[in-house]
């Protein structure tokens, strides 16, 4: 496993853990963070506070993650499969009931000197609201 790699499945851990000082350990302090939901937060507070906000709609968890990177060591690509709780209705989503799904999540991470600089999530989000919407 490369260092970027390691970086990326530590924050993987950390989300999971839900251990937000580790999480601000692994991001550059100016860290660029685009969401599934399309916006784009600037800052490790502020990625922390999205993260937190989000997690107390959607309880989630990553698995079965697959790391992939590119010849150059800064960007990495993990495909996880994410399992979740819908706890509280979240504005652009189906009213929250406590539906559980599971499906494909990706998070791609641009990683230079040693912390996260930049980072995407992405899901199929017709399928996600699928899921919440099928309760």
């Amino acid at each position: 496993m490369t260092d970027a790699q390691t970086i990326a499945s530590r924050f993987i851990e950390a989300v999971n853990a839900r251990d937000f000082e580790m999480l601000a350990r692994l991001v550059d302090e100016d860290v660029a963070f685009d969401s599934l939901t399309g916006q784009r937060t600037v800052g490790v507070e502020p990625l922390r506070a999205w993260i937190m906000s989000y997690l107390r709609h959607f309880d989630e968890t990553f698995s079965d993650v697959v790391l992939m990177h590119d010849g150059f060591g800064q960007h990495v690509a993990a495909d996880t499969t994410v399992h979740g709780t819908y706890r509280e209705t979240m504005a652009g989503f189906p009213e929250a009931s406590g539906q559980i799904y599971s499906i494909p999540s990706v998070f791609v991470f641009e990683i230079e000197d040693g912390a996260i600089t930049r980072l995407s999530h992405y899901r199929n989000i017709r399928l996600f609201e699928r899921e919440l919407a099928a309760g």
